[in-house]
């Protein structure tokens, strides 16, 4: 191991990725969050054995008495960043650690022990308002746990239940929820994270059951709180920063709280009337949350159908803002589903029956004819055309038959947005209905379609 802290000098830790969103559970924790690292530095299973919070700056520095006797390597949390660096053999005075320079702050760090070929472990914990059974291995019988539980009216209880055939139950007292659970076998922190009785509420008491966690927002389920009623939420992001929020609980015993949509949450705190109802590390179902891109302001591109494919208007004002290429558009005159990597809305027109043109027109001749003669040379089909953008009908005649359906709003997909669209716009199957042309354009709300 490294002995520079025998000389003052500071120890660099290296850079060994991003953390774990949510962490690795078990642990859980702050102690699942870089473990991936430490696991390749141990290059076996390793254990953690000391956590450490509320850190500020690029560098750490303890006293050698505060380093856990057993630690081989200590990870530090920046930002989405993990690093890693060796635990020198037998520290004296103060022992630093920094960061390379230009790294964002140290949030934590975390000790850990290089478990070996068998290293103990709890593999599973099944929380109800009556009990915790933990599954264990490599432990053997007989040998006892210390647990400690945190309930939602801020007592703890500390427990010790002997592990036979893999297993340990701890007793709880039922009618508080817990909201917190820790779990150490002879030094090592085999479990640390917050937790949901699976059956909660226990008793009458204020309670989260489920929490459902997106980019734009967080869905909270109550119990036993008054519609009305306010919740004290806090959500702390991967990039250190923190907001508060007090949405009401409704008369279902939902709240919810809308979030910037740009930053991924990664812990979240719920508290009632001075209760720790819910505390524990996130992550947003649809992560990576990133800011949504915009729909280009001039975007009104019509397509009809044509040799199979659907081709953008000729005749209508595409402009020079947008490439009509930047749409993927995949179907038929049934059904047709177009992306992009921006939000957009559809407008589009159906039609009964198929008509003879391969273009969904008239037909090729009639409607050339009928534009010819329309048109006074085709100075007045430009200008006319130009008024009827979207085809809604009158435009040259060839869609006078159609009729236009409700706009439909791209959803978000993957990295993309879509939309699809049908010829069957009442949701009765029509063999020969037809879609007649489709139109995109900017939706009111330009970059949100949630």
């Amino acid at each position: 191991m490294s002995s520079l802290a025998q000389n003052g000098d500071p120890i660099e830790a290296s850079s060994c990725g991003e953390a774990s969103t949510p962490p690795e559970n078990p642990p859980g924790g702050q102690a699942g969050q870089c473990i991936s690292c430490a696991r390749e530095a141990c290059g076996t299973e390793p254990i953690a054995v000391g956590l450490v919070t509320g850190l500020d700056g690029t560098c750490y520095t303890t006293s050698a008495e505060e380093i856990p006797d057993n630690a081989d390597y200590i990870t530090f949390k920046a930002g989405q960043n993990c690093f890693v660096a060796a635990v020198p053999e037998n520290p004296e005075g103060d022992v630093t650690w920094c960061l390379p320079e230009g790294s964002q702050d140290i949030s934590n760090a975390t000790y850990y022990t290089c478990g070996g070929e068998n290293p103990p472990t709890v593999d599973d914990v099944d929380v109800t308002c009556d009990q915790i059974v933990i599954t264990t291995s490599n432990i053997p019988d007989g040998e006892t746990l210390d647990v400690t539980v945190e309930f939602s009216d801020g007592s703890t209880e500390n427990y010790t239940p002997t592990v036979t055939d893999n297993q340990a139950t701890v007793t709880l007292p039922g009618d508080v929820d817990p909201v917190n659970l820790r779990i150490e076998y002879d030094g090592l922190i085999l479990f640390d994270a917050g937790v949901t009785a699976s059956d909660a509420p226990c008793g009458d008491n204020p309670a989260v059951t489920d929490v459902e966690v997106t980019c734009a927002q967080i869905t909270i389920q109550t119990e036993n709180i008054d519609e009305g009623e306010t919740l004290d939420v806090t959500v702390t992001f991967t990039d250190e920063s923190t907001e508060t929020y007090m949405p009401e609980v409704d008369a279902n015993g939902v709240a919810v709280v809308e979030l910037p949509g740009d930053r991924d949450p990664e812990q979240l705190l719920v508290e009632y009337d001075g209760m720790v109802l819910f505390d524990q590390f996130v992550a947003a179902s649809d992560a990576p949350c990133q800011e949504q891109p915009e729909c280009p302001p001039d975007l009104n591109i019509a397509f009809k159908y044509k040799y199979g494919t659907w081709w953008p208007d000729t005749y209508d004002d595409i402009g020079d803002e947008v490439d009509p290429d930047v749409f993927s558009i995949e179907g038929d005159q049934q059904e047709v589903t177009i992306c992009a990597p921006f939000p957009f809305a559809v407008s589009y027109a159906t039609r009964k029956k198929k008509r003879d043109g391969r273009d969904g027109h008239d037909d090729g001749k009639k409607c050339k004819k009928h534009k010819k003669k329309h048109h006074d040379n085709g100075k007045k089909c430009k200008k006319d055309e130009k008024h009827h953008k979207h085809h809604d009908g009158k435009s040259c005649g060839c869609f006078k038959d159609c009729k236009e359906q409700e706009p439909v709003v791209a959803e978000p997909v993957d990295s993309q947005f879509c939309a699809t669209i049908s010829s069957d716009s009442d949701g009765k199957c029509k063999k020969k209905a037809e879609i007649c042309w489709f139109r995109v354009f900017c939706p009111e709300n330009n970059n949100n379609n949630s």
